[in-house]
């Protein structure tokens, strides 16, 4: 019989504070790893949490970024898989994204030991994160949720001593731009010269490579997974990687890709909420509890299973004396 309680940031909150340790100290750990066994034991499917603190900007400012996915996350995933038993798998997946390389090791390391693999996605699953949902046999998540394009991206120098997100399609666009207009007159190369300047040495090339090798992974990983066995498995994958690879489409990589439009790309896709009202309140839970961990701790990075097994990246705090005599804590 499914729970008749609504489930809020604030209830889960209230909960979260009545949890204490001995010394009076919010227990953050008991509380999130308790929600988390909720799930397993509603499914008889042992969890996985995969979620980054990256929606708080200051965190993510006093982490240096290191909220993406890359491949120092493999001795997470690999610390809270390596006691699962082999079988069907469900992972918790929070993340904006990052090295389509480092998701390639991690979905390696699921397949090896698990199938079938569900993604549960109750916020965002940006870029790469979408890339490793799409590795899924299933993706379960609310209407409120989002997934997001797969287009790769450069991180470029932007000629003022920073640094800008450059999408690989527009530097193809720009580059072919450049090629056609000064073949029709040569006297507009010294105005193209210091932004071809910026592409260095196989840019070009790298950005269709980029291209290729994030539509041609998530195209693999449909065909042996998502859509295996199905007749059309070639056909529903291209359809799928064209959609979501089309940066001249999407015209931004933030944009939001819902339920709705996964569906009707044939993507295995649920709405939680629908197919299974106790599991998404349990999740729900879950979720919060994770969230509170984010927000009352050092935690940026969380990897975690349904039977207490661990490995967070956080962010460390030193004290440091200040003029007046006085001591603060300053991140680092």
């Amino acid at each position: 019989m499914a729970k008749q309680t609504s489930i809020t940031w604030e209830s889960t909150r209230e909960d979260l504070n009545v949890c204490r340790q001995k010394n009076g100290n919010i227990d953050f750990d008991r509380y999130r790893r308790a929600k988390l066994k909720s799930v397993e034991k509603h499914t008889g499917i042992p969890l996985v949490v995969y979620a980054t603190d990256f929606l708080h900007a200051e965190k993510v400012k006093a982490c240096q970024g290191q909220v993406d996915i890359d491949l120092s996350d493999i001795q997470g995933f690999q610390e809270v898989t390596r006691d699962l038993p082999d079988g069907p798998l469900d992972v918790l997946l929070h993340s904006p994204g990052g090295s389509a390389e480092a998701a390639e090791s991690i979905v390696k390391l699921l397949r090896q030991k698990f199938n079938p693999v569900r993604f549960i996605i109750p916020v965002v699953a940006k870029s790469a994160a979408t890339m490793l949902a799409l590795s899924g046999d299933e993706i379960l998540m609310p209407s409120s949720a989002e997934l997001g394009p797969i287009d790769p991206q450069f991180r470029l120098a932007d000629g003022a001593g920073s640094f800008v997100l450059t999408p690989a399609q527009v530097l193809i666009d720009q580059f072919r731009q450049a090629q056609q207009e000064i073949s029709k007159n040569q006297a507009l190369a010294p105005a193209w010269a210091p932004i071809l300047q910026r592409y260095g040495v196989g840019l070009y090339q790298m950005s269709l490579n980029a291209i290729d090798l994030s539509k041609t992974l998530v195209k693999q990983w449909m065909m042996a997974y998502m859509f295996n066995g199905n007749a059309e498995a070639a056909k529903l994958s291209d359809a799928a990687v064209d959609f979501l690879a089309n940066h001249n489409a999407f015209k931004s990589h933030g944009r939001r890709v819902d339920l709705t439009e996964l569906q009707n790309l044939s993507i295995v896709a649920h709405d939680i909420r629908t197919i299974d009202t106790e599991l998404w309140q349990h999740v729900e839970e879950a979720w919060y509890a994770v969230e509170h961990t984010f927000q009352g701790t050092g935690v940026f990075k969380c990897f975690e299973n349904s039977r207490e097994r661990s490995f967070f990246r956080i962010i460390k705090m030193v004290i440091q004396a200040i003029p007046s005599g006085q001591q603060a804590l300053q991140e680092a």
